[in-house]
């Protein structure tokens, strides 16, 4: 039981962690359309060639 809980507990920190170093790394935007992570400077999405909003 003690094993289990404690697996359990490895796992949500491994998912928050996750979560944290996406937020603090952001290497980019997400496109509207593809979602996919694009430059920051970049004004076009490179793989669906849309233009990007600067609204984030």
């Amino acid at each position: 039981m003690f094993f289990t809980i404690g697996l359990v507990i490895i796992f949500v920190l491994v998912v928050i962690s996750i979560f944290a170093y996406q937020k603090i790394y952001n290497p980019g935007r997400l496109c509207n359309i593809c979602y996919r992570v694009v430059p920051q400077l970049s004004p076009k999405c490179p793989f669906c060639d849309s233009e990007l909003e600067w609204g984030d």
